[in-house]
Order: structure tokens, then C-alpha cells, then sequence
């Protein structure tokens, strides 16, 4: 079985959101918690790697009692690639793998979570990944072969193209929730409209 870590990524300072968007409500729960739920159903270390708004963030972790670990990025204003360089040398002596999230992807669930796991556990890989509609990305899991190459990222540019370089054998996975991201307000206001509304319809 892999020693798998999961990291939820939530650096950025959510310009287009105008507020901390990780902690934005739907219902009566912070955007936040919808990954945390999903990764609840399989039993691994959890990390949550904040910048702009750190300290809002682990207080609101704090006082929901959730059993995560919050870690300041302090490259989080170079961009997503020097996060991910950074959450890697943190991690790589300790897992096999790294399953990274973002908040604002609130419909990926815990069977999701599971068949991403279960695919890169089955299959000789470097990385499992998400499929939408023109692109591939997160959530993805990463295996130690691709650990070096994640530590050397810089600047705004992720790890998407590691995934579509025909380097690495990375498994794509179709996942219809990945389709859902949250960027702006009213997107979060589409959202809840939707599961207060329609989801039962599903």
C-alpha cells in the first residue's frame, strides 16, 4: 500500500474572489471542509498549505478541531510551482506519494478520492490525475519518480505540463466533479443554488 500524503493547496491571496475564498460558506460549511470531507474516507496524513491568508485559516482549523496539519508557505507570492517545490522537499523523505487538492473543488468526493488511489496503487505509474474537459490536472497524485522534477518548479506555472510531456506514464482518470471550481462569488452562489436545488435531481 503507498505511505500517501494528501495536501490541500490554498495560497493563493483569491483576488478574483475578493476574501479568503477557502473559508467562503456554502451552507454551513466552509468551502474548505468539502476536501477534507473527501479525503476522510481513506486514512492518511493530511496538510494544508496556506500564504496569504494563514492566520485566518488556521484559526478557523483550530476552532473546527479538524486533525490536519496547516503550514505556511512563505514562497506562496512566487506562485503555485515554488508551493509545490516547497511541499515536496517537506514530504518526499516521508511518503510515497503526494495526493494534492485545491479548495475550490467542492464536488470532488471520497469515492473519487478512492478510485484516483486505487488506479495509482494498480498500476505501474508515475501519476494519476484528473481529466476535464480540454486539460488534465487536479486532484493528482504524484509518486516519487516525479519528486524531483516537482521540487524544480517555479513561478506561476504548476505541474500540468510534467503530466502532458510523454515522459512520465501518468493514468487519466475521468472525473465529472473536477469540472467544478469555484472562482469568483457568484460561482460560489451557482454552486449552492445547485445543491440546494437541483443536486437531487442527480
Amino acid at each position: 500500500m503507498t505511505k500517501l500524503a494528501t495536501v490541500i493547496l490554498v495560497a493563493g491571496a483569491a483576488r478574483r474572489f475578493g476574501s479568503c475564498k477557502s473559508l467562503a460558506p456554502i451552507n454551513d460549511q466552509a468551502l474548505i471542509a468539502f476536501p477534507l470531507q473527501a479525503i476522510s474516507k481513506i486514512n492518511v496524513d493530511t496538510y494544508i498549505y496556506t500564504g496569504f491568508w494563514h492566520d485566518a485559516i488556521q484559526q478557523h482549523v483550530v476552532k473546527s478541531n479538524w486533525q490536519t496539519n496547516v503550514i505556511f508557505a512563505p514562497c506562496w507570492d512566487k506562485g503555485i510551482g515554488d508551493v509545490i517545490a516547497l511541499v515536496t522537499s517537506q514530504l518526499e523523505s516521508d511518503y510515497d506519494a503526494i495526493l494534492f487538492m485545491l479548495a475550490d473543488q467542492p464536488a470532488v468526493s471520497g469515492d473519487n478520492i478512492e478510485l484516483l488511489l486505487k488506479v495509482f496503487d494498480e498500476h505501474a505509474c508515475d501519476a494519476v490525475c484528473c481529466q476535464y474537459r480540454d486539460a488534465v490536472g487536479v486532484p493528482a497524485i504524484a509518486g516519487k519518480s516525479m519528486f524531483e522534477e516537482l521540487k524544480r518548479l517555479h513561478g506561476d506555472n504548476g505541474a500540468k505540463h510534467l503530466l502532458n510531456d510523454g515522459k512520465h506514464v501518468v493514468h487519466i482518470v475521468d472525473i465529472n466533479q473536477c469540472y467544478i471550481d469555484i472562482d469568483t462569488p457568484e460561482d460560489l452562489e451557482n454552486y449552492t443554488h445547485y445543491l440546494n436545488n437541483m443536486s437531487s435531481l442527480w
